[in-house]
């Protein structure tokens, strides 16, 4: 009785329960990725996330077929065609089983339903597996609605855990034979010059990526919520990119956070905690409120929102070429590493769609393009946060200042500096918005914008909404 298990975002063998409870039987297991560069393209990721799983997979393989367990490859054109690809192969191996752990975008919740109702018709069972820490439907109001604030949600979050919650799958069970040969990885080759100089930053590997969780919270974590706002500080979990593509669980890390910590409000557990809970909350909203994964405001009355379509301002802010050194230190951050700093994701987007009044989707999709940590639930969650469009975001009239924040969280310059290497000669009285004078001697340009007027053209133009 062979059964096949199917890779989304859980790159894993540990804690993997669609791939632990389909191996319970022993008796031939398949486990497949569907390599789709059209839904890759469509869904905006970004080749250097795609690149990373790819190097992770080919550990994954190996440990795969010690335990008996055939690795293939499904090759589809687009989202759409993911269920017929998955219908032939089910044919073609003889499949009596598939099991699969959620997805939570609308797009991916309709190909499910499709598929477990095409196989349906030819007797085989789709076993699907929540993939959060819990049940986002079991997670609700005193008067039964869905949560549209965090700090809420959380609370409740927190008082509902249990320890069956934070239980941890062991890996899958060893099969009795191997059933089928395993195929190769498919090539695909990073063309963009930063990719390829930034994808050895980010080593894969279970062992690896355990090591990196291991390190964070024996070193890191209990001065994480004193440091975690300072880019030039390593002082972040790295971890990302990790979870994002489920090659590490949120409730692995939450089981062990809480093994060695109490969860005590004002530390750093405690803060980080709340990071992992904002994930799980953004994957709750956009699996209660479609609309987001539609690409359409959270708060309905902001889709009324007259955005400015200035494709000069796009591209500088896309560039690092605003002319406020921040800015463009963290978007150079991000167009060199695939990664940025939360703090600076929060200024940079705050900036366009504020100061520069450029619609948020833009920023969203530019983002996913680049970020090897690129999750469509958290990516669009923060990008509507800072535009004052999302679920419990930022009041319209909050907008960061992006001197000021430099002057608070990058003080001499130390982030700036190793990003735009032509201010590194620039006195640390200077740094953060160096004179015209000076900038034209060291070729560095002027602010595209005037930041007060601009928050004020902000103002007005929600305040019309």
């Amino acid at each position: 009785m062979k059964k096949l298990f199917i890779f989304s975002n859980d790159l894993r063998l540990q804690d993997n329960t669609a791939l632990y409870n389909a191996s319970l039987g022993k008796n031939g297991l398949i486990a497949a990725y569907i390599f789709n560069p059209e839904k890759w393209d469509n869904q905006n990721d970004s080749p250097l996330k795609i690149k990373f799983q790819l190097n992770h997979l080919h550990q994954l393989k190996d440990e795969l077929e010690r335990k008996n367990i055939s690795f293939k490859v499904i090759h589809a054109d687009g989202i759409k065609r993911e269920v017929d690809q998955i219908l032939n192969f089910v044919s073609e191996y003889k499949i009596n089983e598939v099991f699969i752990n959620r997805e939570y975008g609308c797009n991916e919740r309709l190909r499910d339903e499709n598929l477990k109702s095409e196989l349906g018709e030819i007797n085989v069972d789709l076993n699907i597996f929540d993939s959060s820490i819990i049940n986002p439907e079991l997670i609700k109001t005193g008067t039964g609605n869905y949560f549209r604030v965090f700090t809420p949600y959380s609370k409740v979050f927190r008082a509902e855990l249990t320890e069956k919650d934070l239980a941890i799958l062991p890996e899958p069970l060893d099969q009795n034979l191997l059933v089928e040969e395993s195929d190769d990885i498919p090539n695909y080759e990073l063309t963009d010059e930063n990719f390829l100089n930034a994808i050895s930053k980010y080593p894969v590997g279970p062992e690896t990526v355990n090591y990196i969780f291991e390190q964070f919270v024996k070193d890191k974590v209990s001065e994480y919520k004193k440091l975690r706002d300072f880019p030039s500080l390593d002082s972040t979990s790295k971890l990302s990119p990790y979870l994002t593509s489920g090659m590490i669980s949120a409730k692995y890390c939450l089981n062990k956070l809480l093994e060695t910590f109490d969860d005590i409000p004002g530390t750093g557990q405690h803060a980080w905690m709340n990071e992992i809970l904002w994930r799980e909350f953004y994957k709750y909203i956009i699996f209660h409120f479609p609309r987001v994964s539609q690409s359409k405001s959270f708060s309905e009355k902001y889709d009324l929102m007259k955005w400015r379509d200035d494709e000069k301002d796009f591209q500088d802010w896309c560039k690092g070429r605003t002319g406020i050194p921040l800015i463009d230190a963290a978007m150079t951050q991000l167009n060199e590493t695939g990664w940025m700093h939360n703090r600076l994701r929060m200024v940079v987007a705050m900036f366009l769609t504020k100061n520069l009044l450029i619609d948020w989707r833009r920023g969203e999709q530019y983002f996913m393009k680049r970020l090897i940590d690129g999750d469509h639930a958290s990516n669009n969650g923060g990008w509507q946060w800072s535009a004052s469009t999302g679920v419990d975001a930022a009041p319209y009239f909050r907008i960061f200042n992006p001197i000021t924040q430099s002057e608070k969280f990058d003080k001499k310059g130390e982030f700036i500096k190793k990003f735009i290497p032509v201010l590194k000669d620039v006195p640390e009285k200077l740094i953060h918005n160096p004179p015209n004078d000076f900038r034209l001697n060291i070729s560095y340009p002027k602010m595209i914008v005037d930041l007060k007027e601009s928050r004020k053209r902000a103002l007005e133009a929600f305040s019309n909404i």
